[in-house]
């Protein structure tokens, strides 16, 4: 009697993720069990906010060039690693949100949350090898260094675009570039697929970034969790505010947000972000190419890259059955299809 292997199609990317909580959320707990309960208690309400995007890219970067089930306890070290720079962010923007919820400092206080994102690098340490953990811990200096260069950034009258894609980069590039590296070294990839993966993380991180930044004007509740030009409400130098200041556009002429987010999609700041993700995403699957991947892994992989970027840049621009575009009359005129 003979056999014939079936290759299973690829899982979409709601299924891959959901496969990616259902691979870490055991051990994830188990590691946190110990916490003491008011830890424990901001940490696990966290995790109600997470997507689990860290494990996936882990867990696919391992099974694009080898066996997966040895980058479990890596995905669950950037899961914690996760946690921890996203407790520090919401405290250091005061964000109020994270996804549809409170932030976590808002529910429990500053002491408590600084007190669990502590107790989580120190739990994502624990998890790797001495090697891994430096490997972790650049990457996590790195959006240290992103913090601190756009604290200075944003004392400055000037606008540069490239520093501030430099500290875009350093801030959101640096931790999905660790996953993917760590993911793939833990299956045994060789040094040249490890950069490979590496670098593919890195530009899914920074056009994630553009997105974000575009949905946070654009995207309203549904998709972004945060009101209708939330970003410009508070007078944040994103991205999109960045190139239509390059371009020209006084955007400070303009106190009202609705107004101001005229401004930056006349000038193209919009537009320039999402072109920016989609030369990004066009560049990761390059590496990805080049790392001689397994096909149904690395088409997972290019799926939930293209999920976390550019299909959520196009929900923005269209509408809800019944709902009016956000978007300006003039700027409706170079809109890209969605």
């Amino acid at each position: 009697m003979t056999s014939t292997d079936v290759v299973a199609p690829p899982r979409d990317s709601q299924s891959v993720l959901e496969w990616s909580r259902a691979t870490v959320d055991a051990p994830l707990r188990a590691v946190i069990a110990d916490l003491p309960d008011e830890t424990r208690e901001v940490v696990e309400y966290n995790l109600r906010q997470q997507d689990f995007t860290a494990a996936a890219l882990a867990l696919l970067a391992a099974e694009t060039v080898g066996d997966g089930g040895g980058a479990v306890r890596v995905a669950v070290a950037l899961e914690l690693a996760t946690q921890h720079e996203q407790l520090h962010a919401d405290l250091m923007t005061r964000a109020v949100s994270r996804g549809h919820l409170p932030a976590a400092w808002v529910e429990f206080g500053d002491d408590r949350v600084v007190s669990a994102a502590e107790a989580l690098l120190s739990l994502a340490f624990a998890q790797l090898t001495k090697s891994e953990v430096m490997v972790l811990n650049a990457a996590l200096l790195s959006v240290v260094d992103g913090y601190v260069q756009e604290i200075e950034l944003d004392e400055r009258d000037d606008i540069d675009i490239a520093e501030h894609l430099g500290v875009a980069a350093a801030k959101h590039a640096a931790l999905p570039a660790c996953a993917c590296e760590l993911g793939a070294l833990a299956a045994g990839a060789s040094r040249s697929q490890a950069d490979h993966l590496r670098e593919f993380g890195d530009d899914i991180g920074l056009a994630r970034k553009h997105v974000d930044d575009v949905l946070a004007i654009w995207g309203g509740p549904a998709i972004s969790g945060k009101p209708l030009y939330d970003d410009l409400a508070h007078g944040r130098r994103t991205l999109p505010v960045v190139a239509a200041i390059d371009a020209g556009a006084d955007v400070y002429a303009e106190t009202d947000p609705r107004a101001v987010a005229d401004l930056v999609e006349q000038a193209g700041g919009r537009k320039w972000c999402e072109q920016q993700a989609e030369l990004l995403l066009a560049r990761a699957l390059n590496h990805l190419r080049q790392c001689r991947p397994r096909a149904r892994a690395a088409d997972e992989l290019f799926g939930l890259a293209r999920e976390i970027t550019t299909a959520r840049s196009a929900q923005a621009r269209t509408p809800a059955p019944g709902v009016p575009s956000q978007s300006t009359a003039a700027s409706r005129e170079d809109r890209t299809p969605s």
